[in-house]
């Protein structure tokens, strides 16, 4: 499968004649600051006008790349072959924590297996801001349940430091204690700033009594 020189071949080669759209979405995988910053993905239209055998081309391209970027991930689901069904199979225990989470939601949303409660479980507690977080926390937001409103409150507790405001704020939200998320990042939430253990510890006891969780019931 075509690995990174690969993509510079298929994307730089003039002894390939390609279609505007190949060029098109060849194109949008050159990401920059803006797409970084923005959150913009590969041009997905483009593959609808590419002929097939171009379609087989970006398909190995893209698997070949599955663990290196979120777009790579959303251009499998929009292909959506037994390939790359697979390849977002395999995505579920990547070591890239956005390619792991993009996958177990596209496999839920197009109706392929539900994995959510599983993988974010698992995946949570690796996350740190920038790195997996936001989309986490957002499948949370989309696909609650229980297990993962407790998995909220532990990570308030023993998560990573980038994350334990964050995930504090999501619990209070999530228990229908705020109105937005936003309204949750005030008072007794930045108290998970804090590096002190029995800090933590005596504001998470608050936190489950707040919201109407045993906190030994969470930590189980």
């Amino acid at each position: 499968m075509p690995d990174s020189e690969s993509f510079k071949r298929i994307s730089d080669s003039p002894e390939v004649e390609q279609s505007p759209a190949m060029q098109r979405f060849l194109k949008s995988m050159k990401i920059g600051y803006i797409e970084w910053h923005d959150g913009i993905g590969y041009d997905l239209d483009a593959l609808q006008e590419m002929t097939a055998e171009e379609c087989k081309e970006i398909e190995a391209l893209l698997i070949s790349r599955k663990d290196c970027d979120w777009r790579d991930v959303e251009g499998l689901a929009a292909l959506n072959t037994p390939f790359t069904i697979q390849a977002l199979r395999d995505c579920l225990n990547s070591h890239n924590l956005d390619s792991r989470l993009f996958a177990v939601r596209f496999l839920k949303e197009m109706g392929i297996e539900d994995r959510i409660e599983e993988v974010v479980i698992r995946t949570l507690p690796e996350t740190r801001l920038g790195i997996g977080m936001s989309f986490a926390l957002n499948l949370i937001e989309r696909y609650p349940s229980e297990p993962l409103r407790h998995l909220v409150l532990r990570c308030a507790l023993n998560g990573h430091e980038d994350i334990r405001v964050h995930c504090a704020a999501m619990a209070l939200y999530l228990y229908g204690k705020t109105k937005s998320i936003d309204d949750s990042y005030k008072g007794m939430v930045f108290d998970f700033h804090s590096k002190w253990y029995p800090n933590r510890m005596k504001s998470f006891v608050d936190l489950c009594r707040q919201v109407g969780v045993d906190p030994q019931i969470v930590l189980k």
